[in-house]
C-alpha cells in the first residue's frame, strides 16, 4: 500500500526536490509550523525511501537510491509487523535506537505496554493509546536521536523488562552483534542485560554477515531473529544450531 502524503508533506518533496538540501528551520517558518511537526513529515519522508535525513534537515535522493531505499522499507516494515507479533499484552519492552525496532513499535496496537526506549524519535510516534512510553533520559546524539551516556545507563539499571527488541547495523556469526555508533555500545549491553525474557533481533538480510564498527553484544546475547526471507540460508542454519529461533518473514 503506498503512502498517502498531506498537502504539506507533498509540497516539502517539491520544494526538496528543487533545494536538494535544506534545513528543517527553514521548512518550519515557510509553511508556518513547528520545528517538531516538520521532523515527523521527513520521518514520514524518509521512511518513504523518498529522502534522506541529516541532522537539522533532508536531502533530496535520485530516483535510482529511492528505488533502493523503498525496497529496503518493505523489507523492513515485514519484519517489524512480524516481530510485533511476538509482543503480549501487559509487557514491558526494551526498545533500542535502532529504525526497525521504533518501526516494530509503532506495528503494536491493542495492547497494554510498557517501552522504555532511548530513541527520542519515538514521541514522534502515533503509538496505541495503551502504550506507556518512557524515554531513559542521557545525552542525546545526532543524527539518530539516541540517548546515551552515565544518566542512560542509571536509569536502565533501575527497570526490569519481559522484553527487548533491538535492532543492529551488523550481525555476524564471528563477531556477533555490531553497531556504527561508539555511545551506544554501553547502552544496548544494558538493555540486553536487564531483560528478563526474550530477547529479539530486528535486522534485513543485508545486515547478516556484516560487520559494523564497534561490537555490542555476542550471538549468545540474543534468543530470537526477525530477518527477511532474503537471508542466507548458511548463516541462519548456523544460527539454529547455536539454539537461535530465526524467523524468516517474506516481504514482497
Amino acid at each position: 500500500m503506498e503512502t498517502q502524503f498531506t498537502f504539506r508533506q507533498k509540497q516539502i518533496i517539491d520544494l526538496i526536490k528543487i533545494e536538494k538540501r535544506i534545513r528543517a528551520k527553514v521548512l518550519a517558518e515557510q509553511f508556518f509550523v513547528s520545528e517538531l511537526t516538520i521532523r515527523r513529515d521527513l520521518d514520514i519522508l524518509q521512511d518513504a525511501g523518498l529522502i534522506r535525513r541529516f541532522h537539522g534537515g533532508a536531502e533530496y535522493l535520485p530516483p535510482n537510491e529511492q528505488e533502493i531505499n523503498k525496497e529496503i522499507n518493505q523489507r523492513k516494515l515485514a519484519i517489524a509487523k512480524a516481530a510485533a507479533n511476538a509482543v503480549q499484552d501487559s509487557e514491558t519492552l526494551f526498545v533500542n535506537s535502532s529504525s526497525t525496532a521504533l518501526l516494530t513499535l509503532a506495528q503494536i496496537k491493542y495492547k497494554h505496554l510498557t517501552v522504555i526506549t532511548n530513541n527520542c524519535k519515538a514521541l514522534s510516534l502515533e503509538v496505541d493509546a495503551r502504550v506507556k512510553l518512557v524515554l531513559c533520559g542521557g545525552d542525546i546524539s545526532f543524527p539518530k536521536e539516541a540517548l546515551t551516556g552515565e544518566f542512560a545507563l542509571s536509569s536502565l539499571n533501575m527497570v526490569t523488562a519481559s522484553k527487548a527488541i533491538m535492532g543492529v547495523s551488523g550481525l555476524s556469526l564471528e563477531t556477533g552483534m555490531t553497531t556504527a555508533t561508539l555511545a551506544e555500545i554501553a547502552v544496548n549491553e544494558k538493555m540486553l542485560a536487564r531483560t528478563s525474557g526474550e530477547r529479539i533481533i530486528v535486522a534485513e538480510s543485508y545486515k547478516l554477515g556484516h560487520n559494523s564498527t564497534f561490537v555490542s553484544g555476542r550471538i549468545s546475547d540474543f534468543d530470537t531473529l526477525y530477518t527477511d526471507s532474503d537471508a542466507d540460508k548458511n548463516f541462519i542454519q548456523q544460527l539454529r544450531e547455536q539454539g537461535i529461533n530465526v524467523v524468516l518473514v517474506p516481504y514482497s
